[in-house]
């Protein structure tokens, strides 16, 4: 049964001093703020607009013992609150959610806000997350520390999921002989990109072709995608498969073919 909003945001650490001007319970803004935003609230303003017009409804199952936060509150609590925590129980919320609606694919993908400077990898803000594809939700978030790599911030962000019975994708960022050796710990599968900029292991993986006697050829249509598959490749341990996909295109009779990318995967 899926826990409830309630239950996981009890034990959050609370950044607040306390006061007399703490007029609204920890639970109550987090519990508010989770639901606004799923509802396509944008801001702080539209949060508060929300919890106003939703007041006898979160009443129902909130203390609200001085009304509904003002946008100024929710702005200052997440801005001291432990955005680890925070993110630790909501995935965990989530996860028990996916849970009852048989979740079977996790997208792993990173994202960098170009207007916001940091010293990570990327000059900005770099923000890893862990997007259910089918119930179209965001199970975790990690932001890439000061002088950090989206690398190394993958496994924090898997450690925080339960992928029993998940097939988890990676771009070629997150193609980690560790990364995947953590999703099968943890009870998942992986389908990650292999590309030019892992020289070595893209090599291998065209070797397991050449040795499976796969040329792959076009059709003659204008534009045409094609996908060869290797089962068991010798030598692979603990690796299901290997998929080539290929690209062919025809422009003023000159043919162009592309490789668009290799994945290995774990059935």
């Amino acid at each position: 049964m899926p826990l409830s909003l309630t239950a996981v945001f009890a034990d959050v650490p609370d950044p607040r001093i306390e006061t007399a001007n703490k007029l609204h319970p920890l639970t109550d803004i987090l519990v508010i703020a989770t639901c606004a935003v799923i509802a396509g609230a944008d801001g702080w303003d539209e949060i508060a607009e929300y919890a106003r017009t939703k007041e006898p409804f979160f009443r129902r199952f909130l203390e609200l013992p001085n009304g509904v936060p003002s946008h100024d509150t929710f702005e200052r609590v997440f801005a001291k609150l432990d955005p680890d925590a925070f993110a630790d129980r909501f995935g965990r919320w989530v996860g028990a959610l996916c849970e009852s609606t048989g979740l079977v694919h996790i997208a792993i993908d990173g994202k960098s806000a170009r207007r916001s400077a940091q010293g990570t990898f990327t000059g900005c803000l770099h923000v890893v997350s862990a997007w259910a594809t089918e119930s179209r939700l965001i199970l975790g978030q990690r932001s890439v520390p000061e002088g950090g790599h989206e690398i190394t911030t993958v496994p924090d962000l898997l450690a925080a999921l339960d992928l029993r019975g998940a097939v988890v994708t990676l771009d070629a960022a997150g193609c980690q002989k560790a990364i995947a050796e953590q999703i099968r710990a943890q009870g998942g599968e992986y389908v990650v990109c292999v590309k030019g900029n892992q020289k070595g292991l893209r090599d291998a993986v065209g070797d397991v072709f050449d040795m499976a006697g796969e040329a792959g050829v076009g059709h003659g249509r204008e534009e045409e995608q094609y996908v060869t598959v290797v089962q068991d490749p010798d030598g692979w341990s603990d690796v299901g498969a290997v998929a080539l996909v290929c690209r062919e295109r025809r422009v003023k009779d000159q043919k162009n073919e592309g490789t668009q990318g290799c994945r290995t995967m774990k059935w």
